[in-house]
């Protein structure tokens, strides 16, 4: 009879055949331990643990390291997780106070003894990088590229600051129309709270040559005559000096318009329920979630010296902690100079890995 996990057993324990089967599994296991193994030490980089950093120093490279480690005071280092890695792949020779340390000495050197959140983030990024995925450590910069910001890219990083709670790149605050176009903002703000028409300005006198009278000028930005305007002009007429008399705006004249008592009598059938400000009473709720990894794919042109925008970014969730709500979500994305989608990674009791992608528009 066989069983999903290989045939079943018919010795009974503790009998002279149970002990005979198990001195062969034995001998058959020493063989195959005692068997020489060739092992090609000029494939390996070679590092050594730096107790003063408190890192992996690279004492020599082989193969690719570009997508690996990072410079400090002129030195090259490895990223705990990159060695751990790299020892792994058989690719790292690492070194301890001048003794080869094994892979066993290395988790506990590099991940440490006591439970922590390096387990979780090292899991994902071996699995991810074994398929083919390049990890490296988040950093929330801008990427932008040399040409100066215009007036539109500072409008419009002051709207997203304002409506999503985004963050302003720092190239943008840096630019000549930052200041202006703040102020500008500003003004337009107060004149639409307060319900002001904001003051024209003067035209100059050189412009004032330029203007030419003999010839009719056809504006196509105007809003289409009705038949009843066409037919009763002198009613549109008084209308227009009634309002410019009383100093209002030239909206309140559509107000009497037959389009806006219609949608006016639609609209008041409606239910509205006013629903409450999400930003009182939840900020102390928010969970502040890390972004650890940014990702990138593997055939994307990747260049640790100068690198492009990641294709996204990753939040690691342990075993036991609950998954971000869509506030926490949306208060994360907005933090990130560069919104990129994020990546959600949970991590099971049995080390199996779930992601979830969000996509912000």
């Amino acid at each position: 009879m066989n069983c999903p996990f290989g045939p079943k057993r018919t010795i009974s324990e503790g009998t002279a055949e149970e002990a005979l089967e198990l001195n062969k599994l034995y001998d058959d296991l020493r063989r195959k331990l005692s068997m020489p193994r060739i092992d090609r030490l000029g494939g390996r980089a070679l590092a050594a643990w730096d107790a003063d950093e408190k890192a992996v120093h690279v004492l020599r490279k082989d193969g690719k390291f570009g997508n690996f480690g990072y410079s400090h005071g002129g030195r090259p280092f490895l990223e705990n997780y990159e060695a751990l890695f790299l020892l792994e792949m058989d690719r790292l020779q690492l070194e301890y106070c001048t003794m080869i340390m094994s892979v066993e000495q290395a988790y506990l050197l590099l991940l440490g003894e006591s439970p922590s959140t390096k387990f979780n983030e090292y899991l994902v990024y071996s699995h991810l990088t074994r398929i083919g995925y390049i990890l490296v450590r988040h950093q929330n910069v801008a990427y932008y590229n040399q040409d100066e910001p215009t007036k539109e890219d500072c409008a419009w990083a002051l709207a997203l600051s304002i409506v999503n709670n985004r963050a302003i790149p720092e190239y943008v605050k840096k630019s000549a129309d930052f200041v202006k176009v703040k102020k500008e903002m500003k003004h337009i703000k107060e004149c639409i709270t307060k319900q002001e028409v904001p003051a024209l300005k003067p035209m100059e006198e050189d412009n004032l040559s330029a203007i030419c009278f003999d010839r009719k000028i056809v504006s196509t930005g105007k809003r289409k005559a009705t038949g009843d305007e066409t037919e009763n002009p002198i009613e549109i007429k008084r209308r227009c000096l009634e309002i410019a008399s009383s100093q209002k705006s030239f909206l309140d004249c559509l107000k009497d318009e037959p389009e806006f008592k219609e949608f006016k009598t639609a609209f008041a059938k409606f239910d509205i329920i006013e629903m409450g400000d999400r930003a009182t009473g939840n900020e102390e709720e928010l969970r502040n979630l890390q972004i650890t990894f940014d990702l990138y794919l593997h055939n994307d042109g990747f260049k640790k010296s100068a690198p492009k925008p990641p294709t996204f970014r990753l939040l690691i969730l342990g075993v036991q902690e609950p998954f971000p709500t869509h506030a926490e979500i949306a208060h994360t994305y907005n933090l990130q100079k560069y919104p990129v989608p994020l990546l959600v990674v949970s991590v099971a009791e049995s080390k199996q890995i779930q992601a979830f992608v969000y996509y912000f528009s």
